[in-house]
């Protein structure tokens, strides 16, 4: 006899409508919080009427409630898990390399403006339709990073259209769109060690619908924390959720 505390790898892979993997596990991810919990049953009683046993239950049908699940992940610094707890989902980002030539930007002083591209660099700035060319941190400033520019408020530049030229290098990536996705469904799995005893335990959830909940402050302090709960679903000769101890 031994009580448990679980160390545990976890994966997960998202699953379709008859509970199949439609691709490969994601992980290892490691599992802030994996519960699994029971509700109350619904409880239908047939009650007595009768003088001496009035008030008793004579007879009672139990209703087992659904099983619901709460898993919680820190691997935020993956697109796809931190598109789990926005209820949104990661998709490809890509910009191509360019070379901008006298484009006409409408500027306005002491607000900044967005280019249309990121990461840009050989920024020049003209009076529209060509001229000598504006001096950078004296008449705008330039964030390359963001490709965003400011008139400053001091300089020649006025409010109205410029001309830009710059080079913007080949970005890729992943983007994650916010609430793109009420849930997911996905099958949990996963090995690990009983710390008490040393004895492999092994977990499996093999479809559960999930949502997110909480919120994710970006610029706090501590790590983000997909949060998602919801129901383990019934699979056709599976349980809802099934933990295997292994001698």
């Amino acid at each position: 006899m031994s009580g448990m505390v679980l160390a545990l790898d976890t994966r997960l892979a998202y699953v379709d409508a008859d509970g199949v993997p439609t691709g490969g596990f994601i992980g290892l991810v490691n599992p802030v919080t994996l519960s699994i919990e029971t509700p109350e049953p619904t409880r239908t009683q047939r009650t007595s009427r009768l003088r001496d046993s009035y008030g008793q239950a004579l007879d009672e049908i139990v209703t087992p409630s659904a099983t619901q699940i709460n898993f919680s992940t820190d691997e935020t610094g993956d697109a796809e898990v931190l598109g789990w707890g926005l209820n949104g989902e990661a998709v490809n980002y890509t910009q191509a390399s360019a070379t901008v030539t006298d484009s006409v930007v409408a500027v306005e002083k002491g607000k900044w403006l967005r280019l249309p591209h990121r990461s840009i660099s050989a920024l020049v700035i003209e009076p529209e339709g060509g001229g000598t060319a504006y001096t950078v941190n004296t008449d705008y400033l330039v964030d390359p990073i963001s490709g965003m520019i400011k008139i400053t408020e001091g300089g020649s530049i006025a409010t109205g259209d410029v001309q830009v030229s710059y080079t913007a290098a080949a970005l890729t990536g992943k983007k994650v769109n916010a609430g793109t996705r009420a849930n997911i469904r996905v099958c949990i799995e996963g090995d690990g060690i009983n710390r008490a005893n040393g004895k492999r335990v092994h977990v499996v959830i093999p479809c559960a619908s999930l949502s997110a909940s909480g919120t994710q402050d970006l610029v706090g302090d501590d790590f983000l924390v997909s949060e998602l709960s919801g129901t383990a679903l019934k699979l056709t000769g599976r349980e809802a959720a099934e933990v295997t101890y292994i001698d």
